[in-house]
C-alpha cells in the first residue's frame, strides 16, 4: 500500500501540468470544433503541434497519434479521453485501432474512451478529397466499439452536414459536444 502511494506521489510530482486535465480531446483537426462544442472537455493546448506534445494536430492519422502517445506521460488524473481520428487515413482497414486503444489505456489508465467518428465525402478547395462510403466508416468505428470504446454521433457526410468541408462550427458539433458532456457528466447519454 505504501509503495503504491509513493509511486502515485512521484508520478504526480513528475507529470507536466498539462497532463492533469481531467477530460481531454486528442487526434486530428476536428478536435478544434469538438472542443468548441463541449463544455467539459478540452484540447491540451489551443494550437496543436506536429511533434505531438499536445496530442492533436491537423492532417494527422491514427499512426501519428499512436507515436505521439508513446512519448506522453502516464496521466492517472485524466477521466475521459475523446478521440477524433480516421478521416485522414480514409478509414483504412490497416489502421491499428487495437494498438491505439491499448496505448491510450496505458497512458490514461482510469479514463473512459470516447471516439467521435469523422466525416466523409469531403471536397475541400485545397484539393484534398475523402470519398468513402458511410458503410466503410461505420465498420471502422465498430472496431473501436468492439473494444469497449464509447462512440458518439459521427460528424457525417460533409455534403449534408458541413458544406463539403467539416472544418467549421457546424450544428453537428453541438450534438457531439452535448453527447460528450452527458457521458462525462453522469456516465450515460
Amino acid at each position: 500500500m505504501l509503495k503504491t502511494i509513493l509511486a502515485l506521489l512521484l508520478l504526480t510530482l513528475t507529470t507536466p501540468a498539462f497532463a492533469t486535465n481531467e477530460n481531454i480531446i486528442i487526434g486530428d483537426s476536428l478536435c478544434t470544433f469538438i472542443d468548441n462544442a463541449s463544455k467539459k472537455a478540452n484540447r491540451l493546448a489551443p494550437k496543436g503541434d506536429l511533434a505531438g506534445t499536445y496530442l492533436w494536430y491537423g492532417g494527422t492519422t491514427l499512426t501519428w497519434l499512436k507515436k505521439a502517445l508513446l512519448n506522453y506521460p502516464v496521466s492517472p488524473r485524466t477521466k475521459n479521453v475523446i478521440v477524433s481520428t480516421g478521416t485522414n487515413s480514409t478509414y483504412a482497414e490497416a489502421d491499428d485501432i487495437e494498438g491505439l486503444v491499448t496505448i491510450i489505456r496505458s497512458r490514461f489508465p482510469y479514463a473512459t474512451l470516447i471516439v467521435v467518428p469523422g466525416s466523409w465525402w469531403i471536397k475541400q478547395p485545397r484539393g484534398w478529397v475523402v470519398t468513402v462510403s458511410e458503410e466503410k466508416v461505420k465498420a471502422y468505428y465498430q472496431r473501436f466499439e468492439a473494444l469497449g470504446v464509447r462512440i458518439t454521433t459521427p460528424v457525417g457526410d460533409s455534403r449534408v452536414c458541413c458544406a463539403n468541408d467539416p472544418h467549421g462550427n457546424f450544428p453537428v458539433y453541438q450534438t457531439i459536444g452535448a453527447e460528450i458532456d452527458a457521458i462525462i457528466g453522469d456516465g450515460e447519454i
